[in-house]
């Protein structure tokens, strides 16, 4: 699992628990608390739910525990001092040194950067740059998606992009400067949601455009218990994790695509 994925410690411990559970069935809470040198088998969900916080003398017992080498051990205190901040002030200063330690592979969104997910085709221009040699032939770019972006939208997007620093000129043509993007904390959370709710749309256009040998669309509709409901989140997560470990170690691609996980109630929560 790589770990400069995340910002909050919590869910990090939470899916490593069950990436090591699906692996590994024997794998326990209890066989952790061992490993690590402490005698409390519940701590370790506490700190997942939120109920504890992990004290600085369990930090390092659990970084050697998680197997992290000594930079991630590093990053994972401070995911501890961010999580644990009592302040906006601290907060941003904590998240700007966690920014200064990802891979290059990796960027994580701050404020002045929003504007990457206002437009669906943003996003998607980015990514056809690693299929596409595009110098200012932008009318390639623009018949490249589906649906099609107008010649403007295109040379718009790689302005914005290159004024972000999230594209480049490498050997003459525009390439990303990162594998990998995520919203972190820093993007006002309606902006990504409006974001998703694009891409929706286009999943359910998607439908009638491309042939089922080109689309995977499902649907199950199923009853759940408030525990399994929170199993199957944990699990589709952990889902979404491994395919974007497939599209960093991916080669030769040849078209942009997106993957929309849909899952949610509907219905109210019976009591009791």
């Amino acid at each position: 699992m790589n770990i400069f994925g995340y910002y909050n410690y919590r869910k990090y411990l939470q899916d490593f628990y069950e990436y090591r559970k699906s692996a590994h069935k024997y794998f326990s809470y209890r066989a952790f608390a061992q490993k690590a040198g402490y005698t409390s088998s519940g701590l370790y969900l506490d700190l997942v739910k939120g109920r504890k916080n992990i004290t600085d003398q369990l930090v390092s017992k659990f970084a050697k525990s998680l197997g992290l080498s000594e930079k991630e051990a590093i990053y994972f205190q401070l995911m501890v001092d961010y999580t644990h901040a009592g302040s906006p002030e601290s907060k941003q200063e904590i998240f700007e040194k966690m920014s200064g330690m990802l891979p290059r592979s990796m960027k994580i969104l701050t404020r002045n950067q929003r504007e990457y997910y206002s437009k669906w085709y943003y996003v998607a221009v980015r990514e056809s740059l690693g299929v596409l040699n595009i110098t200012d032939n932008y009318q390639d770019l623009a018949l490249f998606l589906a649906p099609r972006i107008s010649l403007p939208q295109a040379k718009q997007a790689i302005q914005l992009l290159a004024s972000l620093e999230l594209i480049e000129k490498c050997d003459g043509f525009w390439r990303s400067r990162n594998n990998t993007i995520s919203s972190g904390s820093e993007v006002d959370p309606l902006m990504v949601h409006q974001f998703q709710k694009e891409m929706v749309d286009l999943g359910k256009q998607a439908i009638g455009h491309f042939s089922r040998e080109r689309r995977n669309i499902s649907c199950t509709t199923m009853s759940v218990s408030p525990m399994g409901l929170e199993r199957i989140i944990h699990k589709i997560d952990i889902f979404r994790r491994e395919v974007i470990e497939i599209v960093r170690s991916d080669e030769n691609e040849r078209l942009v695509c997106q993957l929309n996980i849909q899952f949610f109630p509907l219905s109210k929560e019976k009591e009791g």
